[in-house]
């Protein structure tokens, strides 16, 4: 699905972004981590959730290595 139709970029590579950057915390650095800028803002609420997502994600994956 296209998340940011300005910049062209699909879930997949925001998600394969954020995942690759932890440290990404709002959807301006996701941008810049994609190598563009948001333009029109329609996307930044999107990328927000996914952020979260990909947050929420992350610390299931950590929790069950800690318990292993």
């Amino acid at each position: 699905m296209i998340v940011c139709v300005c910049n062209a970029k699909n879930c997949r590579t925001v998600r394969e972004t954020l995942t690759g950057a932890p440290h990404i915390d709002t959807p301006a650095a996701a941008h810049r981590a994609m190598g563009c800028k948001p333009q029109c803002g329609r996307c930044l609420p999107a990328i927000a959730d996914l952020i979260e997502e990909v947050r929420n994600e992350n610390a299931v994956v950590t929790a069950l290595a800690a318990a292993d």
